[in-house]
């Protein structure tokens, strides 16, 4: 296990040397954000369309119809998570290993277009204010779970309602552990989000919540985010009824799809370039 951190190590800090000195660095950055928030969706069943990431995410360079844009706010939601993600793992760094329930509930409200800024735009776009019955709803679904779905995406063994706070609290404080501090960054990530999706907090978006916190905790450790193919699904699926070491292997095969696309990305982007001159 050792010896594939280390190549997973070497890897990150090919792409970490490319990041810093190509001038592609940007459009590589670009098509990844575009492609972690298209998987991430698609494990969840959601496909969106290459018109509906770019209206989305780089506002100005197609246009954004109408009936788009239940669409495009999803995935400025999506987006908004991500940012703070990124955010709050460059604030924290190395040393901080814990994920607090401060940070998984803000995941959750942003996923959730559950703030200010996401309700003033639908507010702008419907030209209207909520009704009671509509925020009562979204109150409902800023809390955790109440029921045992019978018809879900995922179907391992999940939580009963009750015992999801106390769940919850103890995977935080496990988070804050010297135990935990002493795994490395990969299998914090991988424990991290196995466990989570044991508990399954949230009736909707508990699956995206649990992989930006995972990737939260590899961004800590200057690793590139890890993007779960949609091909993987079912792989993905399988992985959490089984044990943790299940799916710690599927987020390493993820981890060098990832690092050898960006790897081969600056490779033939320089090719063309020096061609070019």
């Amino acid at each position: 296990m050792k010896e594939r951190y280390q190549e997973i190590e070497d890897k990150s800090e090919e792409v970490r040397d490319w990041l810093r000195t190509s001038k592609h660095a940007k459009e590589f950055l670009d098509r990844f954000e575009m492609s972690w928030v298209y998987h991430d969706n698609a494990l969840e069943g959601t496909v969106y369309t290459a018109q509906e990431l770019q209206a989305a995410l780089f506002p100005g360079t197609v246009p954004a119809e109408a009936s788009m844009l239940p669409v495009v706010w999803e995935i400025r939601n999506h987006q908004a998570a991500v940012e703070f993600a990124r955010s709050e793992a460059k604030a924290g760094g190395k040393k901080q290993a814990q994920v607090t329930l401060t940070t998984i509930k803000r995941l959750h409200d942003l996923f959730s277009g559950n703030t200010p800024e996401a309700q003033s735009a639908r507010m702008l776009h419907e030209r209207r204010e909520r009704t009671e019955k509509e925020k009562e709803k979204e109150k409902e679904k800023a809390g955790y779970r109440k029921d045992m779905p019978l018809h879900r995406t995922y179907f391992h063994e999940i939580a009963q309602p009750a015992k999801i706070p106390a769940l919850l609290e103890k995977l935080v404080d496990f988070t804050a552990s010297a135990e935990f501090r002493e795994f490395h960054p990969i299998k914090q990530a991988a424990t991290f989000h196995h466990q989570f999706m044991q508990i399954f907090p949230f009736t909707e978006h508990s699956g995206k919540v649990g992989r930006v916190c995972m990737n939260m905790i590899l961004l800590r450790h200057d690793y590139l985010p890890v993007i779960i193919h949609s091909i993987d699904r079912q792989r993905y699926y399988e992985s959490l009824r089984g044990p943790v070491a299940g799916f710690r292997t599927l987020l390493m095969d993820a981890m060098e799809n990832s690092l050898a696309n960006a790897i081969k990305f600056f490779k033939d982007a320089t090719r063309k370039y020096r061609a070019l001159r």
